[in-house]
């Protein structure tokens, strides 16, 4: 078994014939594997061997693409790396990861060499478009002295072929180790669940380096429809995906809460035939119900909810094309995959009732590297625990309702900061709300929500407080409203709520009320 096999999906069953749209230009799945190929050639001349890890850092191109392939292929590990990291974070990451190559461009070039620096492990840096030719290997150059035939090599499907590093909202990011049948069953459930009938037109802005991109990418190979094609971009604009939507009919279009929320408020998306838009799937954190909503009704689509986490491939839980629509939820476990929520003490919870949510399949995690403690614990029993609380009711479908160790416990009792926010939200003045717990002396917790404002309305604190008064009962209510430019986000829109509770000791400490 080789994930590298996903890509020939359709040159086996339709030949050569385009498949890929970047930029506004066309490539053919031949083309693509031939450049991959000659990629693993060169590597393997750069004394690249089996196992090796190799890491990939830039924008969504068609080289990302062509990497992991070629990477795949000659049997060697990919490591994935968000570009926008800085130059120290990368160096953690490639240390610990034992990275014996980076690939990257030249945007990246001398934030990449810098990393690198005094990194013994590291053979060397190939860049597209080199600038430093002293430091770094031109990509292009490389590719034009390697061959283009190159057979993927026969890996055991629970060898490695991925090392991904989770986005560290505590503390040290951590490697997460995804087989190769991790990432085929993986592909393999996306494509399934999305119930494909017809040549189907994806748009990709999603970034290759996170799993919600890659899983996206990899189901997208296993289309079984001639004339499907995909269209990348480097990366997410409003006006971009609304002129790429118009221009090849774009059906789907997987994304993240923050690029819908950009896409649904954008004041000029009228100006475009986004008729073509069939169905679009929200993942990588919570999925606001009136923006659900409201996009549905003003693009005339569907929108639906997915869960996952890197340690299970980015599968979990999925709404399908078929389900009915039913507000919150993230839907059902993916084919050959089982979900359960347990309780504090993993024994199983009936329907309706709180608790961790575990996953079961071929798509979980082999383990975090070099943490067997942390594996231990994750996959004890197993079941991967996922840190998630959440419920099923009685048909199977899943509500994901906090991070566990982000639920509020005020006077003994659970609250759930998405109910919370969910209120706030109602606000109309109220763009963006994040609620956490702060330390009190007698309930043990009370309640704070930071807000963001919509362009040009306002609010005060005591109204969004007075507001939420009529729509939540005493308990529940916030003690206290905090107005903010901006939320502390991941690079794919998650709200560190860490951060959130660094800004409110800081804001204290300045008022003099703590510490």
């Amino acid at each position: 078994m080789n994930v590298a096999t996903l890509h020939e999906h359709f040159i086996e069953k339709f030949g050569n014939v385009v498949t890929t749209i970047f930029e506004d230009r066309e490539y053919t799945s031949v083309y693509m594997r031939e450049r991959a190929n000659k990629l693993g050639n060169a590597l393997v001349g750069l004394g690249i061997k089996q196992n090796d890890v190799v890491a990939v850092t830039m924008s969504n191109s068609l080289e990302v693409i062509q990497s992991f392939s070629g990477i795949f292929r000659i049997g060697a590990i990919v490591l994935p790396i968000l570009f926008l990291l800085s130059a120290e974070e990368m160096k953690y990451i490639l240390s610990d990861s034992k990275a014996v190559a980076v690939i990257t461009d030249f945007t990246q070039e001398q934030k990449v060499l810098e990393a690198v620096e005094d990194l013994d492990t590291v053979k060397c840096v190939i860049t597209v478009g080199a600038q430093d030719l002293a430091r770094s290997l031109d990509f292009e150059s490389i590719l034009e002295k390697a061959s283009g035939q190159l057979s993927a090599v026969e890996k055991d499907p629970d060898d490695l072929a991925m090392i991904m590093y989770t986005s560290g909202t505590t503390g040290k990011p951590k490697g997460v180790m995804l087989t190769h049948r991790n990432l085929v069953e993986g592909a393999r459930s996306a494509y399934t669940a999305n119930e494909v009938t017809k040549p189907t037109r994806g748009l990709m802005c999603l970034p290759l380096a996170h799993i919600y991109g890659v899983g996206a990418m990899n189901a997208g190979f296993l289309n079984e429809f001639k004339g499907s094609l995909s269209i990348i971009m480097r990366w997410f604009v409003p006006d971009e995906v609304f002129r790429l939507i118009e221009k090849y009919g774009i059906q789907l279009f997987p994304g993240v809460p923050a690029m819908f929320a950009l896409l649904y408020n954008h004041p000029d998306a009228e100006k475009y035939n986004l008729s073509s838009l069939e169905d679009c799937v929200s993942g990588a954190a919570a999925l606001p119900v009136d923006l659900q909503v409201g996009f549905m009704e003003r693009f005339k689509c569907k929108m639906r909810q997915l869960y996952g986490l890197t340690e299970s491939s980015g599968m979990g839980a999925t709404v399908r094309p078929s389900h009915p629509f039913i507000p919150g939820t993230v839907g059902k476990a993916y084919d050959n995959q089982e979900i359960k929520i347990f309780d504090d003490d993993d024994n199983e919870l009936p329907p309706g009732e709180l608790g961790e949510i575990v996953i079961r399949g071929p798509q979980v995690m082999k383990g975090y590297l070099n943490l067997p403690e942390e594996t231990e614990k994750a996959l004890r029993n197993g079941w991967l625990h996922t840190g998630d609380v959440g419920y099923m009711d009685d048909d199977g479908f899943l509500f994901v309702t906090a991070r566990k160790k982000d639920l509020i416990i005020k006077g003994g009792e659970n609250i759930m900061p998405a109910q919370i926010e969910d209120v706030v939200a109602e606000h109309p003045a109220v763009s963006e709300a994040a609620a956490i717990g702060v330390p009190h002396d007698i309930y043990g917790e009370e309640i704070v929500v930071f807000v963001t404002i919509e362009p040009k309305m306002s609010a005060t604190p005591e109204e969004i407080l007075d507001f939420c008064s009529k729509k939540l009962i005493p308990f529940k209510r916030p003690g206290e409203i905090i107005i903010v430019d901006s939320l502390p986000k991941t690079l794919i829109g998650k709200v560190l709520k860490r951060e959130l509770k660094e800004m409110y000791k800081q804001i204290k400490n300045r008022e003099g009320k703590i510490g």
